[in-house]
This record gives structure tokens, sequence and C-alpha cells, in this order.
């Protein structure tokens, strides 16, 4: 009979559910018979959920970021337990939970922070009766990842380890492991032929442009800029799921002195970060960390209010990235960093040695250990220590 697993996400942003993804396939790579389902609770919400949950968010990110930016650092000093009410998540939510009720999964995975909440409240409330495994995807924490009911935590530094043990977590039960990523963002492309594939010269900088998640990077404007930098670049610029943004990029062609290849939503980002000598991106976790895994040094613009701008400070300090604070200090990075290929080798250095690229497999070995105590970790349960807390420690 296969284990079954279930993993919840939220669909805040691309890169939960994309951890979401190749944890999947990292189970699946096992060997070992599994039933994995994910469900994005977002998307199985109810629409009033849904609203009441995103909207104020993205209008805040956008309309009113110095008020979402002084939130968040409150909510980091209170210590918030959660992100929205239980009644909230409990109503809005109630079919991700009757899922997990019909699935009667021997493990749950959360890859986002409300999906964590979501689960901690499922066991809570007896809609299912399994570990829990917190997998985080960015490089700092937030309070309301703490909840009793969450067995292990698989962070992405040092420092979001720390963070969870200030907080109360037990130390034995936070595993750093990196972001769960693709490992084909740690292969050796053929540079040559990726160049002839995707139709580039290898005589010329090659600059890739990416930046979704809630608050969108104006990609337009950023290859607008790149026309200032006074060298022949070409550059590979990647909208996902926003077609508008698509069709303006691709009216620019012939507008702009640049060699200009625009890509929608692609399975081929290994490959666009291979044949690329810099990336300009806003700094969320997930791309941060293909970015590191591939050894690409990155120019940060445009973050979020609160997690991405901690994010922007942590890798400056790793000498992985640099900021633009500003459109117009763009074109004035990337000039500078490509008229420095030393300085561009050592930040790739500097980023493989942070890089985990096989943290999808180890998250999936900590899960089997969680339902398989003959893996290399053993678990041991334990009589809880307070009512409520989780019977399973490392």
């Amino acid at each position: 009979m296969p284990k079954r697993i279930a993993i919840i996400s939220f669909s805040v942003g691309w890169g939960h559910l994309r951890a979401a993804d190749v944890i999947h396939r990292a189970l699946n790579d096992g060997g070992d018979s599994v039933d994995v389902r994910i469900a994005d609770a977002i998307e199985l919400g109810r629409s009033w959920f849904r609203w009441t949950y995103l909207t104020p968010y993205r209008w805040m990110l956008r309309n009113a970021p110095g008020f979402w930016r002084w939130l968040f650092e409150y909510r980091q000093r209170m210590r918030h337990s959660s992100t929205a009410p239980a009644w909230l998540l409990r109503h809005g939510c109630v079919e991700a939970l009757r899922q997990l009720k019909a699935f009667s999964p021997h493990l749950v995975i959360a890859t986002e922070i409300g999906a964590a909440e979501i689960a901690a409240l499922g066991r809570r409330e007896g809609w299912f009766n399994a570990p829990i495994l917190a997998v985080q995807t960015e490089f700092q924490t937030e309070p309301p990842w703490v909840q009793r009911e969450i067995d292990i935590y698989c962070v992405a530094s040092d420092e979001a380890k720390a963070q969870l043990i200030s907080w109360g977590v037990s130390p034995n039960r936070v595993l750093l492991t990196g972001i769960p990523i693709d490992p084909a963002f740690a292969l050796a492309f053929d540079r040559p032929e990726l160049y002839r594939a995707l139709g580039l010269d290898s005589r010329r900088p090659v600059v890739l442009v990416m930046g979704g998640g809630m608050k969108p990077a104006p990609l337009d404007e950023i290859v607008r800029s790149l026309e200032f930098c006074g060298s022949p670049l070409q550059v590979l610029a990647v909208t996902g799921h926003d077609e508008p943004r698509k069709l303006r990029l691709e009216s620019l062609r012939g507008k702009v002195a640049l060699d200009l290849h625009t890509f929608g939503w692609s399975e081929t980002i290994p490959e666009l970060m291979a044949a690329a000598d810099v990336l300009i991106t806003t700094p969320g976790g997930t791309t941060a960390a293909e970015a590191m895994a591939m050894g690409l040094p990155m120019i940060l613009t445009h973050p979020a209010p609160g997690q991405e701008e901690r994010h922007v400070r942590y890798f400056e300090q790793k000498g992985v990235a640099i900021l633009a604070g500003r459109l117009e200090e763009i074109p004035q990075l990337t000039s500078r960093l490509l008229a420095r290929p030393d300085d561009l080798k050592e930040m790739a250095r500097r980023g493989r040695d942070m890089a985990r690229p096989d943290a999808a497999h180890a998250i999936a070995q900590v899960a089997r250990a969680l339902f398989e105590t003959s893996t290399y970790i053993d678990l041991l349960a334990v009589p809880p220590p307070r009512p409520g807390d989780s019977a399973y420690l490392m």
C-alpha cells in the first residue's frame, strides 16, 4: 500500500508552487511507492476568502508599500502567531480541509506560511492525523510559521533556523536543507550549444531579466534602461504568465538598441540562466536559490517591502548580489559588473558555495523519515511535553 503524502501550498507567488512540484518529483524519484497529491488552498478556497486574504496585501504592495513595511516589521516584533484569524482560514479553506480528510495522508507537507497554518489547523481540529513537515522558500522567516502541530521545519539559511529557535522551536526540529529547486539548475550546460539553440552571439554579453511575484518588476522599463549600458547587449526577458507584458516587450524589438529575446511561462529557465552573464530580478527566495545554484550573479531591483527587502540585505552581505535602488542605476551596475569579470567570477563562486541544489531530495528523505524510521534519520516518538505539542522529535 503506497504511503499517502499531501503537499499544501498557497499560490501567493509562483515560488511556493514550484517548490511543491519539485518536492513531488523528488518523492517519486525515491523508488518507494508513494501517492503524492498537491493542493493549492488558495485555488480551492472560497472566492470571498481569496478576495479577503489576497486583495489587501496586493493593494498595499502597489499603493501603500510604506504601510505594508511597517505592518510587516510590527508583526515580526510582536511575534504574531497567524497571518489571518483561524475562523477565516477554517471557513475560507474548508474544501482543502475536506480533501485532506478524504485523502487521509500519512504525511502533510506545507510550502507556504498560510498553508502551514491550514495544516496545523487541520491537525488540531481532527481533519487528519499525520505529522507535518514545513518547507520554507525564503531565506528569512516569520513568526506565524511557529505552530505546535508542525513536527519538522526545513529551512533555507542559518539565519532562518536561528529565528525559529529564538521563537521557541526546538533546535532538533529545524533542519537546514535549502530551498527546493529543480536539480537541473546545478547541471553543467554546454554553453556554445545553448547559444546556438537560443540564437545568441558568443562574443556579446547576455543579461537575463525576470521579475514576477506579488509585486512584479516593470520589465519593459528595465529593458529600455539597458540601452544606456553602452555595449551591444543580448537580453533574455521572461514575463511568466503575464501575456500583455510579453506583447509590450515584443513590441520593443527594432525600437531599442538591444538584441531582445522574450519568453512567457517557460520550462527552460535553467538553460536561460546557464546562458546568461548577469541576472536582473526581484529578490524572491526561489529565483535567488536557482541563480546561486547556477553561479549566476544577481542585480536585485524593486524588492517588495518586508521579506524581499530583508533578502536584499542578506544577499548583499553574502556577496552574491547587488541592489539597484532606482531604475536609473540598473544600466550603470550592469555595465560595471560586465566590465569586471573577476568580480563576476567571485560572485558566482560565492553563490555556488551557498547553493543547495539537492534540497528537494534532502527534503524528500526527511519526509520518508517521518513515516519510515528505517531511513538515515531516527525519529523518536515521545510523549508530548505539553498538551498540543507534536509527538515527533528528531
